[in-house]
């Protein structure tokens, strides 16, 4: 059986036209659908319509749930929930036509089926709930214990807008990406073609171009905050967009900032200045560009901020004077990274639990883990304050990264504080952490 398999189309109505009709060109025998079929766009009943008539098998996602109420939750924590998506509920609660409403909330959380032999599992994010998202970047053992979960040989998500077939165990999961609101900077729709029976899965990625523009158009005409009219053209989350009112330098807003907050200038810099020269020079380890690192020289210019406050927790301090601080040039998404970076240069390292970072998708978890790691370090051989070590020359290993510190004057108490705060760093690279103090010149 040939199926065209979709997800998150998000009310865009072009982008699933669009796909609809690739299917009809690649032969496929029916349509499923894993949910969100409605939020963000202004299509939500012509997209509902046209999936009631063209798919075989439809469930719903959190968004097709959470637009049957006119006023959203608040965030966790009792965060105030962001205007874009305050707009986005309560525009699309209005807009539905009362047999749209009725079909979103006749569909059903999930569907089993059988075909070709194979027990196969839909749901909007996994067999855990709704919002429970998997993505590419889920760790192998997480995604064990959801197959064994799931009780089905192929389990269907979608939720995260990442496209990927991963195996874990003999359980299959296959996400189509997002026909209308991909993540990944290329605004093509994505989905899938399958090929299930006796012998297996077969799954192939497909993208392709729709009319942005008509989108755009609707958007704009029903007045739709600019955060959103750009995620769609970006092919972002609007938490990852920079509006280009704010858009400026990192650097400087930063210093800034620090200036505001009595920073202890010359640390700041020096431990922004070391932290940078590990990115430099393991660039082919974690392979991030020049926006990370921005964001990592950032969060090592004010990860003391806090310290104008008082108090042991001036690492949590720091954290919240960068969310709170509205001039930094960037997104929703990043400014939580940064204010993660400064939070976890001291105490304790990243937990699933821990306030903000739990709600991060995975690979900026990674981020933050990694960008986190490097300022943690630094601040370590900047323990003095005093700027003694003036250079590193790094060295990769299989299990080892070998940091050689050019310093001028003993640095024992560097040393000993780098090796100890170099846990985060390791957690996040697999790599074990050792310094080696050199003379200037050697």
């Amino acid at each position: 059986m040939r199926i065209l398999l979709l997800a998150d189309i998000h009310a865009n109505l072009p982008a699933l036209n669009a796909v609809l009709e690739a299917g009809e060109s690649l032969d496929c025998d029916a349509v499923w659908c894993l949910g969100d079929i409605v939020g963000y766009g202004p299509f939500p009943n012509e997209c509902a319509r046209l999936i009631q008539k063209r798919a075989a098998h439809v469930i719903r996602g959190n968004h097709d749930v959470r637009a049957m109420v006119e006023y959203p939750r608040q965030e966790k924590g009792g965060r105030k929930k962001e205007e874009y998506k305050v707009f986005v509920f309560k525009w699309t609660h209005g807009a539905f036509t009362p047999d749209v409403r009725q079909y979103l909330g006749n569909l059903p959380l999930e569907i089993r089926l059988e075909i070709g032999g194979k027990n196969v599992l839909m749901v909007h994010g996994s067999p855990h709930g709704i919002r429970d998202g998997i993505t590419p970047y889920t760790s192998p053992e997480r995604l064990l214990e959801l197959s064994l979960a799931a009780k089905a040989d192929i389990v269907l998500v979608g939720h995260t807008h990442d496209a990927f077939l991963r195996q874990a165990g003999s359980v299959t999961f296959i996400n189509p990406g997002s026909v209308g609101r991909p993540f990944d900077t290329d605004p093509r729709a994505s989905f899938m073609v399958l090929d299930i029976s006796a012998r297996g899965v077969q799954a192939k990625a497909h993208r392709i171009p729709y009319d942005m523009a008509a989108v755009e158009f609707e958007m704009r005409r029903q007045n739709f905050p600019e955060v959103l009219i750009l995620a769609f053209a970006e092919a972002r989350s609007p938490a990852d967009v920079v509006l280009p009112g704010i858009r400026g330098d990192m650097a400087g807003a930063a210093l800034a900032a620090g200036e505001h907050h009595a920073v202890d200038r010359a640390h700041a810099r020096h431990v922004a200045m070391l932290a940078l020269r590990l990115f430099d020079a393991l660039q082919a380890l974690h392979g991030y560009g020049l926006r990370e690192r921005g964001l990592l020289q950032a969060g090592a210019l004010l990860h003391d901020a806090g310290m104008a406050r008082g108090g042991d927790d001036h690492h949590k301090s720091s954290r919240d004077i960068i969310l709170e601080d509205t001039l930094l040039p960037v997104s929703e998404r990043e400014r939580i990274v940064v204010a993660l970076i400064a939070r976890y240069h001291r105490r304790s390292l990243p937990r699933p639990g821990h306030k903000y970072f739990s709600e991060l998708p995975d690979h900026h978890k990674l981020i933050v883990e990694r960008l986190g790691g490097m300022v943690r370090l630094a601040d370590g051989l900047d323990r003095s304050h005093q700027g003694l070590v003036k250079d590193i020359e790094v060295e990769m290993f299989p299990e080892v990264v070998c940091l050689k510190l050019r310093a001028e004057g003993p640095v024992d108490h560097e040393v000993a504080a780098g090796k100890m705060k170099g846990d985060l760093f390791t957690r996040a690279f697999g790599k074990a952490v050792q310094l080696i103090s050199v003379g200037i010149g050697v």
